[in-house]
This record gives structure tokens, sequence and C-alpha cells, in this order.
């Protein structure tokens, strides 16, 4: 916990300001296009800036904080077309485009003993995110009557990232460079960071989801089955050499069930990871973390009043 004088010297003030602009294009009363351009900006939080170390949520890996941690700030640009039909269905797609200065990423401590990595939070130099996106509701009407309560959605997002740390032996002390010190109590340090441009931390060339649902006529009742993938992403950049240790992809089906006795109550069930995936952390074909997710079933009941 942090508490008393250091909070007063973790205390983060910025302020800045953020244009943005939003133009669309109504091609016809179902289709239209959207350009939006905006600056936005990425804070730390206070475990960011601090230099206690935190549990991560996900991997359970150490992370400490930089108190010279500065704000991301990123311009974006987002190109969409929107199709919106009868009964609802609709589709879309999108290009996008994430210019991103001093990007908020991690590097590996060396210095703290103990068999999982230990990480800092510190700013790179400069980093980009584009892509496509494409979106679809459907209803399988079209198929036959029997079929009109039913329906499908899904997501997919294909997209490129790279970061630029500033890890090079050049002589001259980057922003990076300067937080890594800091949190070592050191007045040089070798280059340790094996690639020092590589994609993003936590991002997956590719994203899917699907949603295969169904509502009773009566509306009592709703059902759904979701998939959810992701292609492998950046976890611990590598260090010394060793290359990057990356979460391989993960298959995740769930299936929901919601049951409406009246407008006041419901009663859901849920059977989660139903393929019994596991988690994994692999490192140069070693696996650096394994976790067995295992599948979960659970019973909920609802009353508003």
């Amino acid at each position: 916990s942090v508490e008393g004088e250091e909070i007063d010297e973790i205390a983060f003030e910025d302020e800045d300001y953020f244009p943005s602009l939003a133009l669309t294009y109504m091609l016809d009363a179902e289709m239209q296009f959207r350009l939006n351009i905006s600056e936005t900006t990425i804070r730390p939080d206070m475990r960011d800036i601090s230099t206690s170390f935190f549990i991560d949520p996900i991997t359970e890996f150490l992370v400490r904080g930089s108190p010279l941690l500065q704000s991301s700030k990123l311009t974006n640009l987002d190109f969409r077309w929107e199709w919106y039909r009868s009964g609802g269905n609709n589709i879309s797609a999108a290009l996008f485009y994430k210019d991103i200065d001093t990007p908020i990423e991690l590097v590996e401590l060396g210095t703290v003993g103990g068999a999982a990595p230990n990480l800092l939070t510190a700013n790179g130099e400069k980093g980009e995110l584009y892509g496509v996106e494409l979106e679809f509701l459907q209803d399988l009407a079209f198929v036959g009557n029997d079929f009109a309560n039913f329906y499908m959605s899904g997501n997919l997002t294909l997209s490129e990232s790279e970061v630029t740390i500033g890890a090079e032996d050049d002589g001259i002390t980057s922003l990076f460079e300067s937080q890594l010190l800091d949190a070592l109590d050191a007045t040089s340090a070798s280059n340790i960071v094996t690639n020092n441009t590589r994609r993003l931390v936590g991002h997956s060339e590719w994203v899917a989801n699907l949603q295969l649902g169904w509502d009773s006529s009566n509306g009592e009742h709703t059902a759904t089955v979701v998939y959810n993938a992701f292609g492998p992403r950046i976890i611990v950049p590598g260090t010394r050499g060793n290359q990057d240790a990356e979460e391989e992809t993960f298959h995740s089906l769930d299936l929901i069930y919601t049951y409406y006795p009246d407008f006041k109550s419901s009663v859901k069930v849920s059977v989660k990871n139903i393929l019994n995936e596991q988690k994994e952390i692999t490192q140069e074909g070693l696996s650096l973390l394994r976790e067995e997710e295992g599948t979960s079933f659970s019973v909920s009941y609802s009353w508003e009043f």
C-alpha cells in the first residue's frame, strides 16, 4: 500500500488539450461513411508511478512502477463504412491508425531474484498501431421460418503494431534508459533489451469473436454460444538475447442461458471454457507459465425491486 509522504512524492499532474473531428456522410437511409480524427492520452495510474511492486492480475508476475513515467499521447484516425439493414441486421468495416508518442511499455528487471519475471513500466520512444476491423449482425430468418429467432454476430480485427523502445548503445540516454537506471539505482547499464523495435506488449495481430444467439418468441428465454480467440501476444519482452515471451492463442467457448420468469427477475446458467483450454506463456519454445483454466459452471438468480 502507498500512504502519507509516498503519496505526495508520486502525485501525478498532467494537462493538455485533445482536439477531435468527426464527419459523417449518409449515402442513403441505410448506408453511411464516418471519418474520425482525434488526439487522446493514456495516463499512468498510481501503481504505475510507484516504486512498489504489484501483482499483475493476468500473469501474476511482479510489476514495478516508475516515478519518471510519462503519459502517452495518441493521434487516432478511423474511417468506417456502415450498412444498417432491416430487422436490426448490420455490417461495418473500418480502417484505423494510431500514432503513439512515448507509449507505456514493459521491460524485465534482472536484479530481482525469483523464477518468474519481474517487470518495470517504462516509456518507449514511439509506436504505431494500424489495421482493419469487420463487424456484423445477421438473423437467420433467410434460412427458414424455424430459424427466425436465431442470429449470428461477430467481429474480426487484423492489425499490425510497432514500438521503438529507445534502448540503443548510442551514447544518448533515452527516456526509457533513464527510467531503467532510476529503477536499478545505477549510473550505467548495458543494453539488456533484445528487440529495440517490436510489436506492442499485449497486441495480437488478429482477434476473432463469433456469437450464435437465440431469443424465444415470448421473450422469456435467451441462449448464446460465444467463441473468442486471439493471436499470440507479447507478455514479457525479451532481454539479454532471449526472444520475447508470448501468450499463446486461447480458444474460448462459452454457453449462456437466461430465463426471465417476469419483468423483475431472471435466472442465468453459464458454462465457461467448454473446450477446457489452458493459458500458456512460452519463450523460445519453453513454457514460462502454464495455467489450467478449467471448465466452470454457474447458476445465478437476480431480482430487481
